[in-house]
């Protein structure tokens, strides 16, 4: 490898992987470690959501991710969590989403929003969805997540993962078949590998927060965060 080097001036292009410049006490590593950027970098105070990315998400469709496989998504980063991913069910609560201009949650089924939102779901193309949403830990990332079953048929699933709260779980998807259309839907199965759980603390604090959400959450839209979400079906 050539000697690392800084021309005053001008840039000389060498594309062999050396750094430009060298700096006093430099180990290679940052003062301030992966964590430390994901804070920094942070947008706006929610968890990343778990989502099973199908052959109609724009992603895939553009061959930008893994068709059948579950992401891990926060914003515009996609993380492939493969064709099946080990969690940790945590806790569960009602949702309804409505995407527009921005995505707006209500989490109480007995509000007048909530069930505007449940009625909409219906009409095509509305953008409304309902359904369960999983607070769940992600062992591999070490990260805390969603998982929204807000689809006709995800909806059908979600007695599965429900009946696997507080225990590990697989995420997994299956084919479902219409005389018209097929199409893959989650499913989850008892998990018995092990893994790393969470920190008490850490723990005790989100599902604090996952069980007293606002009345109301509106998240602005992007063209990510809208081909995260699951469409009706």
């Amino acid at each position: 490898m050539k000697e690392n080097y800084l021309m005053i001036g001008t840039w000389r292009p060498v594309f062999d992987g050396a750094d430009l410049i060298t700096l006093p006490g430099d180990t290679g590593v940052s003062k301030y470690g992966d964590e430390a950027f994901a804070l920094a970098t942070k947008v706006g105070d929610y968890l990343p959501r778990i989502q099973l990315m199908t052959s109609q998400s724009t992603k895939c469709k553009k061959k930008e991710f893994p068709i059948d496989h579950y992401a891990l998504v926060q914003g515009q980063n996609f993380i492939d969590l493969g064709e099946s991913v080990d969690v940790l069910v945590i806790a569960w609560r009602p949702k309804a989403i409505e995407i527009g201009d921005e995505i707006i949650s209500v989490f109480d089924p007995k509000d007048t929003e909530f069930e505007r939102i449940q009625l909409q779901s219906d009409v095509k193309d509305s953008g409304c969805m309902f359904g369960p949403e999983y607070l769940m830990w992600v062992p591999t990332q070490k990260q805390f997540a969603t998982f929204f079953m807000g689809s006709k048929s995800s909806r059908r699933e979600s007695p599965s993962v429900k009946a696997l709260l507080k225990n590990a779980a697989t995420l997994k998807s299956h084919l479902i078949e219409t005389k018209k259309y097929s199409w893959q839907s989650p499913i989850a199965t008892p998990c018995s590998t092990p893994f790393d759980m969470p920190g008490a603390d850490d723990l005790i604090k989100q599902v604090t927060k996952f069980n007293n959400p606002p009345k109301q959450e509106i998240e602005k839209i992007d063209e990510a965060t809208a081909d995260s979400q699951e469409r009706d079906r």
